[in-house]
């Protein structure tokens, strides 16, 4: 007996849509300041004859909002070697009692590229997951013909329901990685941007 309607793509349908939104919620928590994160996250102190990252001497935390990323140092005995530290990456900062705000400095070009590389890689992840998405509902559909479930009809449409689906999903996660890179990079650079042809 075989059945009429073709109901294996809802499987892709959600896993799709479900993929968009977490890529959604993934590119959101990309900013410039985690640029400035990073190179704070790197330095390296050395306390008591112990070189120590600064992340175990002090809890490190961004404020997008503020552009500047916040330091609270939880032994003063650290506070010197840290600003020394601070110092030569060649930062703003301003020291207020225990906390050491660093600001956020104009970032060159090649700066946020490093952020638009990391938006790449996630994209690309998506997309592989979302082509995973796409296949798993055409192979069940295979086998279904294989055991004669259904009929070759009811499996080809299955295959085009889904790459119109993958495709269109596609298309939405492109449109979201591009406004957060023209985000991300501001007017002038995502000129120079568009003017290598980097997006793909």
């Amino acid at each position: 007996m075989f059945k009429v309607d073709e109901n294996y793509s809802i499987q892709a349908k959600n896993l799709l849509d479900n993929l968009v939104d977490e890529y959604k919620n993934l590119i959101k928590d990309i900013h410039k300041i985690d640029i400035l994160l990073k190179q704070i996250k790197s330095i390296r102190v050395e306390v008591n004859s112990r070189t120590r990252w600064i992340s175990e001497v002090a809890n490190i935390t961004k404020e997008v909002a503020n552009k500047k990323v916040k330091i609270l140092i939880y032994n003063d005995d650290y506070l010197s070697a840290i600003e020394d530290e601070v110092k030569q990456l060649k930062l703003n900062f301003e020291i207020s009692g225990q906390f050491i705000e660093v600001f956020q400095p104009d970032f060159s070009y090649n700066d946020l590229m490093t952020l638009v590389d990391e938006i790449e890689t996630k994209k690309n992840k998506t997309l592989s997951k979302c082509s995973k998405a796409k296949m798993d509902p055409v192979i069940r559909s295979k086998h279904a013909v294989e055991n004669e479930f259904i009929d070759l009809a009811i499996a080809r449409k299955t295959s085009n329901n889904c790459q119109k689906m993958f495709e269109e999903n596609e298309e939405i996660i492109r449109k979201l990685t591009l406004e957060k890179i023209k985000s991300i990079l501001g007017h002038e650079y995502f000129k120079k941007f568009e003017k290598e042809g980097l997006f793909n």
